[in-house]
């Protein structure tokens, strides 16, 4: 009786909870790994709205913005012929199953021989405000040119995924031309989304940043593409908010699984609905059987152990009694008996092996330690340098003046600025205040370098200035200005920085009216990386800021209105809050 309740009984308790705490752990590991599928397939998925994305991007600059003639043609088709080539250039994109439509604006009044109202896909003309269009049209052409995704309906009525972005004006960006639809994304989306093998009955479902339902695969949708009814469309809060995770949630009758992912490039979120009992499968039944065969086979093994204690708990019992004198780096005498060559004597050779090491660590630990102490103090050595050198350039600055040279007095505070901003004691990311410091102090060393060779003009919105931007972006910017842009025009020349705030973006602009015509196609490949034999000044910044902000951001070469040449820099409206 005895037997049964202090060693059978416990054993049995001790095997129930493990077996559901491992059914609990093994829900856990099921929960991470959809997690992590769902990660990768969304990062499918983004790569194909990307795709989309750079096809519109390329199409729009060279069509609209590269070539003046290309702009001319789109805004100008009235004939069949036009109309044609309009329709062959749209189709050549369409290759990969998706309709390119492009919506343009008549502004010029002008009557094609083709009624494009009736037309499904390819080249329409529409009016001022979109009308015939559903409300989609008027909301793209408000987001000043931003990528956007809905799910809209087709002339057939069919619902269509539509990757979509207004036509900006190449020299008025705040007004829309036109609108550039890509439809039928459902063709490269069903790929991605049905390449993953999941359980019987899962739902897969993509949505937008207004929570319309992309796509639906599996469930209610049959495993074609949802209409967002139904009562699977009701989601838990958590999957609505945040950004990545699993939820295990009971509903309709039984336990699921929900994995998601966010990915803000496109504002979209990807979700599985997972039934918990078509992935833990016999998991229950299965737990019952080892509890049974554990409690059938608990009394060999007590029997066993009786038998082997015997063998183990003599040498046991020396083995702990070195373990309690043993100290690291103190050597032990562990003598010359020979090691036995069951299982005892292996764990003995190895705790030998083990302190072997142990102290051998301890010899190396002492010596890194001491190597540390010589970094640091070389540390310290190397930080007094720039120190004494701000010190000594400001004893300068107040001799120049007690001289009465302050011309002199002036670069020598400047020369200082510059120095202090630019190594930053190491930092990396600065205030735009700061960064706009530095390149002040710079113009004026420049100017005073150059008397009356050009004049710098300042627009600064000041509630701009308390954002981080990475440092020395603007000063490479007006060296390339001063130097190809104003130099040789006896001043005449004019810099103008202007730093202002966008939304969430911060625009820093830099532009001069020189007179030598610039190639702005081959500053924007120098930017981008395309050219890497020259231009290292403006790479290294576009790098900076992609390497800080994401691909997103960084420069943008286009010509000045009147003359000249404007190079913009866009960051995120980031607020360091240490």
């Amino acid at each position: 009786m005895s037997f049964a309740l202090f060693i059978i009984g416990p054993f049995l308790v001790v095997g129930w909870i493990s077996a559901f705490r491992a059914s609990s752990d093994i829900k856990e590991e099921v929960g991470k790994t959809m997690l992590q599928l769902v990660r990768q397939n969304h990062l499918t998925i983004e790569k194909t709205l990307s795709s989309a994305n750079d096809t519109t991007v390329a199409f729009l600059n060279n069509q609209f913005f590269s070539d003046p003639r290309q702009y001319a043609f789109w805004t100008g088709i009235e004939t069949l012929a036009e109309m044609n080539e309009a329709d062959r250039i749209l189709e050549r994109l369409s290759a990969d199953g998706t309709e390119y439509t492009l919506y343009m604006k008549n502004e010029e009044n002008l009557r094609p021989v083709v009624d494009t109202a009736y037309k499904t896909r390819g080249f329409k003309y529409t009016d001022d405000r979109y009308s015939g269009l559903p409300a989609w049209a008027e909301e793209t052409a408000n987001d000043g040119g931003k990528a956007s995704i809905r799910r809209i309906e087709t002339a057939s009525g069919a619902g269509t995924v539509a990757f979509m972005r207004s036509i900006l004006h190449p020299v008025s960006y705040e007004r829309s031309i036109g609108l550039l639809v890509v439809s039928k994304l459902e063709v490269l989306l069903m790929e991605d989304v049905v390449s993953v093998q999941l359980p019987e009955d899962t739902g897969i479902f993509l949505l937008n940043e207004k929570e319309e339902r992309l796509m639906q695969v599996g469930m209610a949708g049959g495993g074609g593409n949802g209409n967002g009814n139904g009562d699977e469309a009701a989601y838990p809060d958590d999957v609505r908010t945040m950004t990545e995770g699993y939820r295990f949630v009971k509903e309709s009758g039984g336990e699921w699984l929900y994995a998601f992912s966010y990915r803000p490039k496109f504002d979209t979120r990807l979700i599985y609905k997972i039934p918990v009992a078509s992935i833990m499968g016999g998991q229950t039944a299965f737990q019952w059987t080892i509890m049974i065969m554990s409690a059938v086979y608990l009394l060999l093994v007590l029997s066993f152990v009786l038998y082997l204690l015997r063998l183990i708990l003599k040498p046991l019992a020396r083995l702990i009694s070195i373990t309690k004198i043993y100290e690291p780096g103190k050597k032990l005498d562990f003598g010359d008996t020979p090691l036995r060559k069951d299982e005892l004597g292996i764990l003995y050779g190895a705790f030998i092996r083990m302190t072997k090491r142990l102290d051998q660590s301890v010899e190396e630990n002492y010596g890194m330690k001491i190597k540390q102490k010589e970094t640091e103090l070389s540390t310290l050595h190397s930080q007094i340098t720039p120190h004494l050198l701000y010190n000594t350039l400001d004893s300068i600055y107040w001799y120049a003046i007690d001289s009465g040279n302050r011309n002199v007095g002036e670069m020598v505070k400047d020369l200082s600025k510059l120095l202090r901003i630019g190594l930053s004691k190491g930092k990396t990311i600065i205030t735009i205040g700061e960064e706009l410091e530095h390149v002040q102090a710079y113009t004026r060393l420049q100017m005073r370098r150059y008397p009356d060779a050009f004049a710098a003009g300042w627009e600064i919105d000041e509630s701009a200035t308390k954002f981080m931007t990475p440092k020395v972006v603007l000063q490479p910017l007006v060296e390339n200005a001063i130097f190809h842009g104003v130099s040789g025009m006896d001043g005449e020349g004019e810099i103008r920085v202007r730093v202002e705030r966008a939304g969430d973006e911060i625009r820093m602009t830099v532009e001069d009216n020189g007179f030598k015509e610039a190639d702005v196609g081959m500053l924007q490949a120098i930017v981008e990386g395309e050219l890497t034999d020259k231009g290292y000044g403006i790479r290294n910044v576009q790098q900076r800021i992609r390497l800080h902000f994401g691909e997103r951001y960084g420069l943008r070469y286009e010509k000045r209105e009147g003359g000249g040449l404007q190079v913009t820099v866009v960051i995120p409206a980031w607020e360091d809050e240490r």
